[in-house]
């Protein structure tokens, strides 16, 4: 079945949206690391948002690992 407009199967369809899902998702998990990794700003205290951003980072890599087992279970499923 060919979704309309593209020579891409749907599959292939699926593929290429999660692949840019996955590339949003890296974007997202650099700026949660930089976030982290700032220097501290008031005696050597947590910041609540480093905290926050820790919190979203996990979230974000579990989300990313999720992805990237289903890709490689599609892929190593056609072969």
């Amino acid at each position: 079945m060919k979704s309309p407009g593209l020579n891409l199967t749907m599959g292939q369809t699926s593929m290429a949206a999660k692949s840019n899902s996955l590339i949003r998702r890296y974007a997202k998990l650099q700026k949660l690391h930089d976030e982290i990794m700032r220097p501290i700003k008031n005696k050597g205290r947590q910041c609540v948002h480093t905290v926050i951003a820790k919190k979203k980072y996990d979230k974000t890599f579990r989300q990313i690992v999720s992805v990237e087992n289903e890709d490689a279970k599609f892929i190593y499923a056609q072969t």
